[in-house]
This record gives C-alpha cells, structure tokens and sequence, in this order.
C-alpha cells in the first residue's frame, strides 16, 4: 500500500514529525510543499498516486487537503483540537503505520455537500458552506428554500450549511445540535439572526437547499474555511448531498468519546 503524505508546513515541529512518519513508511510519496521540508522531491496534488493520504497537521490541514483530493485519509494531529485527526502525533506512530500498511483498519464513510452558483459547481465541504455579509457588522438578509418550498427569511449576520460532520464545528458554537457523522442529514444555523424565532433546523440530506440573499448586493461564501467566493444578490446558490463521501480512515472510532475528550463536554 503506497501512502501519500501531505503536512501542514507553517507547523513549527513538523520537521521531526514529518521526518519520523516518512521513516516508518515502506512505500510513500510526498506532495511538493512538504517535500520541501525534508528536502525530497515531491509532486503536486494532481500528481499524488497513493493509495491513501497521511495528513500532518490538525483539522484545518485535513480538510484542506480534502479540497484538493478526496482518497481515503488518515490524519496525525499536530495542530489544535484535531477531532477529524484519528491520533496524536505524540501516540505510537511505529504500531499506527505498520497496521496501516498491513490494511488493519477500517474506512468511516462521511457525506459531504455540494455547492452550486447558478448551476455551476463550485465546491464541496465535509464540514459546513458558510454564506456571511461581506462588510463587518453589517446586516445581511437571506432567504432559504428546502425542495422548493420557502423554509425560513430572516436578517443577520451570516448562515451556515452543515454536514453531521460539521455540527462538531461552526454550527456546534452557534448553539446547532451535535449530530451522530453517519446520519443522513444537513443543518441549517443562522448566524446572529435578528429574529427571536430563527433557530437552527435539521433536515434529511437527501432535501436540496437553495439560498438567495435579501439585503446587501454582496456577500461572501467560504466552503470548509477554505475558500472564499464573492456572490451577489443576483446568484441562486444551491446545497445538496454528494455523491462522493469522504473515507476517513479509523482504528477503534468510538464518536462519543472522541466528543468527551476533544470537546471538553
């Protein structure tokens, strides 16, 4: 099994991580900015032919290689709270790499949303689509559709499209439900609504969202906090469920407490 290893450069200490992780490996390859740590030649995202991903760094780091690939992948964590991470970059990396290797593991499915403006693909997130006024304190109106039925209108500061995967996240702090990865649904959460009653909803994903903005001519999108798109008031912007899910690689995932431990519940 050949792994791909991508790290999160800015990293202080991700030279002796990386540098440990790749000495374990029988068979591997590293993307073009990593491989610049450890001076190695490296190839581009386009060029990765691993079997699986080994992302070096927290959450942000995984979701951001998921933006450019989407292959089976096993996060170290070496950033911050690294709930989508499988284990530490402090734990037994030896025993982590040699089960990898010999296919002692398992692959957790997870939904992803993808987005549409106009019709036209934009992007696709594992955790949320954020839709946010684009000046600072400044009121934006939206309004939702599910299925073609108007669903909710409201004025505030910005609306969040979230995976089960994503209510861990944003949605999570804005008061959403936490919601078990597997289940087939999407969560819409206003963000500071100037309106007593909007309240967060959960819906099956198999509805399709659609999103229109009221007030401002402008606002922006940014899909897994990776990527930011201008719309206008003009765009219908569409959310459905994907076709491709991402495959999260576990050895012994146990959700519950991974939300004890990593949440601080």
């Amino acid at each position: 099994m050949k792994f791909s290893v991508v790290a999160n450069t800015r990293h202080s200490g991700i030279k002796k991580i990386l540098t440990k992780v790749i000495g374990f490996l029988d068979d591997f390859e590293l993307e073009a900015e990593t491989a610049k740590i450890v001076n190695l030649k490296g190839v581009t995202f386009d060029e990765l032919e691993g079997d699986a991903v080994i992302s070096l760094g927290g959450d942000g780091t995984l979701l951001y290689i998921l933006s450019k690939i989407n292959k089976p992948i096993f996060g170290i964590n070496s950033g911050g709270v690294g709930f989508l991470t499988e284990m530490e970059h402090t734990d037994d990396i030896f025993t982590a790499i040699k089960n990898l290797e010999k296919g002692k593991f398992s692959k957790q499915m997870l939904q992803r949303i993808d987005t549409y403006i106009n019709e036209n693909h934009v992007g696709t997130a594992l955790n949320e689509v954020v839709l946010h006024s684009s000046r600072v304190a400044k009121i934006q109106g939206f309004e939702i559709s599910i299925d073609g039925s108007l669903a909710d209108s409201f004025r505030g500061d910005g609306l969040i499209i979230s995976t089960p995967t994503g209510s861990t996240s944003y949605a999570m702090s804005l008061g959403a439900p936490i919601l078990y990865p597997t289940m087939e649904s999407h969560i819409i959460v206003p963000i500071a609504a100037y309106r007593i009653g909007a309240r967060p909803l959960v819906i099956p994903s198999k509805y399709e969202i659609t999103a229109k903005l009221t007030g401002n001519p402008e606002a922006v999108m940014v899909i897994d906090g990776q990527e930011e798109i201008l719309i206008t008031i003009d765009d219908k912007i569409k959310f459905k469920k994907s076709s491709k899910p991402v495959e999260l690689i576990r050895f012994n995932d146990n959700f519950f407490e991974r939300v004890r431990t990593k949440l601080r519940l």
